[in-house]
């Protein structure tokens, strides 16, 4: 099988067999602010954790991660974060911080563009709450290049709804037999606009490539 994973960094645990082609970059972006401020800090991405810059700062605060990839990237950093137990969204992440107290202000790290829903809603709780953008996410100038690569290729692998938008406006093409294979609901319906099903996956799981096979 030919399998790629759009993922905009390497999945360093991925199976061989799946090949990992990016459709955009991620650009860090400058920020100012004064971490002791905070108590709570939440991070909706591993690429999140990448590109804080306080991220070796965080030794008193309560780390919370939206899912697996963003916890496994916090422990590269000595942190044990609380996560959702099934549900790696936001809708998951304000259930796990509504069955316990909330103290002090949160802050939410994330990348420019992505979700503000785990911000508006504690803010709408009267949970003091900000945000900061510390990467944006760059589209390539051209995709000609990458065209070929997705040449009878079985099955693609989306993390984002950006990706999907970039694929089909600048990569999809006609008569391929493909599998489209999104991480979550959100990114299906993506799909979905474009026309096509999709078989959402636990991009997570223990193994990938036999999560992959069973769709």
């Amino acid at each position: 099988m030919k399998i790629i994973d759009t993922r905009p960094i390497e999945n360093v645990s991925q199976s061989n067999e799946i090949l990992n082609i990016p459709l955009y970059d991620i650009k860090s972006l400058d920020q100012v602010i004064s971490i002791s401020k905070y108590e709570n800090i939440i991070f909706q991405s591993p690429i999140a954790v990448k590109n804080f810059r306080c991220i070796k700062d965080l030794e008193s605060k309560r780390i919370i991660s939206m899912g697996p990839g963003t916890s496994t990237e916090l422990k590269k950093f000595g942190y044990i974060a609380e996560q959702p137990k099934s549900e790696f969204n936001s809708k998951g992440v304000i259930d796990l911080l509504l069955k316990g107290e909330i103290l002090g202000k949160t802050l939410v790290v994330k990348g420019k563009g992505g979700l503000s829903d785990i911000a508006n809603y504690l803010n709408s709780a009267s949970f003091e709450t900000d945000e900061i953008n510390v990467y944006v996410r760059k589209s390539f100038e051209c995709y000609k290049d990458l065209r070929d690569k997705f040449l009878n290729c079985d099955a693609i692998i989306f993390t984002s709804s950006l990706s999907v938008d970039l694929y089909f406006k600048n990569l999809f093409q006609e008569n391929e037999k493909v599998t489209y294979l999104p991480i979550s609901e959100r990114i299906k319906s993506a799909i979905n606009s474009y026309g096509h099903e999709a078989k959402k996956i636990n991009y997570f799981a223990e193994n990938l490539m036999e999560e992959i096979k069973a769709t």
